[in-house]
């Protein structure tokens, strides 16, 4: 039994020993189909058939494309919207990268057109803080502009509302805290088997003592070269200034102590033996700077149980400069100056060490002019007023 479309061009018919019936036609490449409509009811096939016809009709008249159609991925497109930036050096390109990759790695295989405020939930119904927001507020923005441009999207979805966290108190390391990461560090870059790994671990060891006793961002001490230490006489004193060049804020001239100053020396020491660069203090050659937070993380999502034992299974590398922050506060140094040394506002100070400016009793601030005259006798200004970071003082070393 069989049925002629009217076009001439197909029929309907029924195989031997089935009651479906089966469609004869030609596709838009002129193959021949033999394909079963899965129904024994006449009326419904014929449908079918009719549908089908209609199809291949409008494809040959150009009115319908049915080719396959490979879509964008949100991570094709952050990754292009990567490099783009990267050729432009637009500012805050570091910030930006990591979460246009943090985006990748939520999102990566999912159709950018696809990526809806429904989606975007799966971020902002996280509670994050102001400066985390703001990230990926940024990132989002970058990323759909981009694709608005290579017209990858009509338009930009709408950001849900974040969930600002609260914010955490930080807590201070205690020396014994410090000694066991600066020790766990200095005894495996000497069993280390990995040329690689002796190096990495030495310079963390000694990075460690310094984010303490300097009280820098990691970005901060991780950028300075040894000509940036000088002993000079200040007053008729010996000292050790330090200038810090690459900052969130304003280059800016500190006074370090002499057990820091001892510290970079022996890293020279150091470097000097393996044959290293001598240029930047924590390089493990020109340009090439160990990654440390993500050591610490690996090392110690490898031996969980020694950070365990050690009490140092939570921390982070920035609790360091906290640490310094908080010894400061409580030895009756001014606020002024300690916010003017870590290249941060009194208000930042007050908003998150409230607990120890409680707890101390020297609580007194300098005014400015105060304070500006003393430095400038002391020699110690760079020239710049300080400029004020983000709200929130936290480096991008893991704090998220």
């Amino acid at each position: 039994m069989t049925y002629q479309h009217r076009s001439g061009k197909a029929r309907l018919y029924k195989q031997a020993g089935s009651a479906k019936w089966y469609m004869d036609y030609y596709d838009q490449f002129g193959k021949r189909r033999q394909v079963s409509t899965r129904t024994t009811d006449f009326d419904k096939a014929k449908e079918m058939l009719d549908e089908q016809m209609l199809v291949l009709k409008l494809v040959r008249e150009n009115r319908l494309d049915l080719a396959p159609r490979s879509f964008i991925t949100v991570e094709k497109a952050a990754q292009e919207t990567i490099e783009h930036l990267e050729q432009r050096q637009a500012k805050g390109l570091k910030d930006n990268k990591r979460f246009l990759l943090k985006i990748i790695e939520k999102f990566g295989k999912t159709d950018i057109k696809k990526l809806k405020r429904k989606e975007l939930y799966g971020v902002y119904n996280l509670e994050m803080s102001e400066t985390m927001v703001r990230n990926y507020n940024r990132a989002f923005k970058l990323l759909f502009d981009f694709c608005i441009d290579a017209e990858y999207i009509d338009a930009k979805p709408e950001l849900p509302e974040s969930r600002i966290a609260e914010k955490n108190k930080r807590k201070a390391l205690t020396p014994e805290q410090i000694k066991a990461l600066h020790q766990r560090f200095l005894v495996k870059s000497e069993t280390s088997k990995n040329a690689t790994g002796k190096i990495n671990f030495i310079l963390l060891s000694l990075f460690i003592k310094l984010l303490h006793l300097t009280g820098l961002r990691y970005g901060e001490l991780q950028q300075i070269t040894f000509a940036d230490v000088t002993p000079e006489k200040i007053g008729g004193v010996d000292a050790y200034t330090l200038v810090v060049t690459k900052s969130k804020t304003l280059p800016r001239v500190i006074i370090i102590s002499e057990d820091a100053y001892r510290v970079i020396q022996f890293v020279k020491i150091q470097k000097n033996i393996r044959g290293l660069d001598t240029i930047h203090v924590f390089s493990r050659e020109p340009g090439v700077f160990p990654d440390f937070t993500n050591i610490l993380k690996e090392d110690r999502n490898r031996y969980k149980d020694w950070y365990k034992a050690n009490n140092v299974d939570d921390i982070t590398l920035y609790q360091l400069r906290h640490t310094f922050i908080t010894e400061k506060i409580k030895e009756g140094k001014t606020l002024f100056l300690i916010a003017q040394h870590c290249g941060t506002s009194v208000q930042m100070i007050e908003d998150y060490y409230a607990d120890a400016i409680a707890n101390t009793d020297v609580n007194h601030i300098f005014s400015n002019d105060q304070f500006q005259s003393a430095l400038h006798l002391k020699g110690l200004m760079s020239g710049a007023d300080q400029e004020e970071p983000d709200g929130d003082d936290y480096d991008n070393d893991d704090e998220e």
